[in-house]
């Protein structure tokens, strides 16, 4: 008796003379219900000169009552010819894995309701992380063209201001006291006095656009006569106290610190920022 998936070993013998070749006929087989897992062979001496050559066969048996195992073909050959002869039938029974208690009731659990299986549905979980991601990648978006719209502008002292309005000439001459700053000309001393020339150009520029002067053959005393003509007071006054300080280091050989020259540029700044809000201011008012 084998149980149902469990292995046994079958074993044939064969008892032969001198000059006889003896083999099992290929493949084994030994029925639908039998699996064949592995064959080995054996050879040893019978004592009156014959050979026993003994096979042993590992057998797993599939199918469940009482069975046979088919009668297995032995091959020989012998002075040239050659035969076949069978083993005969095994009888098997082949049980269960719970053996004699199969049919026991208290061996056996009572009826239940079905139970409902439920598996993980990750469809929402991608749609909400990919719809989080989308979200993510627009307010960064959003927030990067925020940061590059908002100037912040430096003033006096570096205190912080965004002025209500600033138009193109302004943006420019902005833009290139940034770049000014930006190379640093201003920090190194042997550069420090063409950093103060290139921040007077740029006011030049500014002012002549601003209010419409030709300030190339212009001196500084020069400018600030037309620009009384044509500015508020406090804005001229704004605009001479500036030249003044950096004429001097300009033309008076006046040498300036790298905190004076800051200084200056963010005076630039606020200059470039204060005639532009009141310039807004007033065409509004107008």
């Amino acid at each position: 008796m084998v149980s149902l998936g469990a292995h046994f070993t079958l074993y044939i013998t064969a008892t032969f003379g001198p000059g006889v070749e003896v083999n099992l006929r290929e493949p084994v087989e030994l029925g639908p219900a039998f699996e064949v897992r592995r064959k080995l062979s054996e050879d040893r001496p019978a004592g009156d000169g014959r050979t026993i050559r003994e096979w042993q066969i590992d057998v797993t048996p599939w199918e469940l009552g009482d069975l046979r195992i088919a009668p297995i073909a032995v091959t020989f050959t012998v002075f040239g010819r050659a035969g076949q002869v069978q083993t005969n039938a095994v009888p098997m029974k082949i049980v269960g894995e719970l053996g004699d208690i199969v049919d026991d009731p208290k061996a056996m659990r009572g009826l239940a309701l079905p139970t409902g299986l439920s598996t993980r549905d990750w469809f929402w979980i991608w749609v909400a992380t990919a719809a989080g991601a989308v979200a993510g990648v627009v307010i960064a978006a959003l927030w990067i063209h925020g940061r590059r719209g908002r100037r912040a502008l430096r003033l006096v002292g570096g205190a912080i201001a965004r002025p209500r309005r600033i138009d193109m000439t302004g943006e420019r001459a902005l833009e290139r006291l940034l770049a000014i700053e930006q190379s640093c000309v201003l920090e190194r001393d042997a550069d420090r006095k063409t950093g103060f020339a290139e921040m007077v150009e740029v006011i030049r520029d500014y002012l002549g656009a601003r209010y419409r002067i030709a300030i190339h053959d212009l001196t500084s005393s020069e400018l600030l006569r037309r620009l009384d003509q044509l500015a508020p007071h406090d804005e001229v006054g704004l605009v001479a106290g500036w030249l003044e300080g950096c004429d001097l280091v300009k033309y008076g050989g006046q040498r300036a610190t790298p905190a004076e020259a800051g200084k200056a540029l963010d005076d630039a700044r606020a200059l470039i920022v204060t005639t532009t809000q009141r310039r807004a201011v007033g065409k509004a008012a107008a």
